[in-house]
């Protein structure tokens, strides 16, 4: 009995020995993780401090670019305005200069029909040889033989039909020299042009003669840089005719469009373009009858 005993308080010490240490055990695992929180919680707070001490100058940093920015945006926006003022600045310029061109022009149409005027009873006569008809007998020849085509052609009999004739330019050995021919009266230039285009070319001693209205530099020079819109024309199958002053006329569906140099000229084919396209065509009579019903009509040009 007293070894039972004996035994049984043995294993109870060593139960609470055992319990002891597991106790033990326990509060040293516990200490631990305290420490291992401790040393965590150390660690972040000394790495948002160091985060925080390099987030200010960014932050500063930022702001600065931001105001860059807001700066940049308001010059961008002060540049479009200057822009936009002077894309309209420039736009109206375009318009005056054009008026100007457009009045200068008209101004060179009323001195280019005064001095039309002032030849209106001159011919020029191109290929009449030198030696064939010398200065000392060229109108009286000139004369006789205007008359006689005149006689033939329309039965028209002319007495001193030219009252002056001369040759202009610099003589040359290839080509004789143009002849200006002053006539008696109007009537007889329009009859000599009207043969002149219907025969293309006159014959005088076996020589080739073509024969021009007496025109003005300036009217001369407005036909020779509307040489291309002319033969676009031509391609288009579309008539024209010409002013005294030069001007190219094309009327059209009721609207008239002239030209008188070579951006005017471009104006006039893109004009006459969109007329004859199709679909065009078709949208313009649309608007002809709307307006006819209306009681309106196309504007001129």
């Amino acid at each position: 009995m007293a070894e039972v005993k004996q035994e049984i308080n043995r294993r109870l010490k060593r139960r609470d020995v055992e319990e002891v240490s597991m106790a033990s055990d326990s509060a040293s695992k516990n200490i631990d993780i305290l420490m291992f929180e401790t040393l965590i919680t150390d660690a972040l707070e000394r790495l948002s401090d160091k985060v925080a001490t390099m987030i200010d100058p960014i932050n500063l940093q930022l702001q600065e670019i931001n105001h860059k920015l807001e700066a940049i945006a308001e010059e961008t926006r002060k540049a479009k305005e200057m822009a936009q003022h002077n894309t309209e600045a420039i736009a109206g310029m375009e318009r005056a200069v054009l008026l100007q061109q457009e009045e200068i022009s008209r101004h060179q149409d009323k001195i280019i029909q005064l001095e039309t005027c002032l030849r209106e009873k001159r011919l020029k006569l191109r290929g009449v040889a030198e030696d064939l008809c010398p200065s000392d007998n060229l109108s009286h020849t000139l004369s006789e033989w205007l008359t006689t085509l005149l006689q033939l052609e329309t039965g028209t009999k002319a007495i001193n039909l030219i009252e002056n004739a001369y040759r202009v330019g610099k003589q040359r050995q290839k080509e004789p020299r143009d002849v200006i021919v002053e006539l008696n009266n109007t009537s007889m230039r329009e009859k000599i042009l009207s043969l002149a285009k219907k025969r293309r070319t006159l014959n005088l001693h076996n020589s080739k003669i073509l024969v021009f209205p007496d025109l003005p530099a300036e009217a001369m020079q407005r036909r020779r840089s509307l040489k291309e819109t002319t033969a676009t024309l031509h391609s288009m199958d579309q008539r024209y005719k010409w002013a005294l002053s030069g001007r190219l006329i094309v009327n059209l569906q009721g609207t008239t469009y002239s030209a008188f140099d070579e951006n005017s000229g471009l104006k006039l084919i893109q004009a006459i373009k969109a007329i004859k396209e199709p679909g065009n065509r078709k949208k313009r009579q649309r608007r002809h009858t709307s307006s006819s019903e209306a009681g309106g009509s196309d504007p001129l040009m």
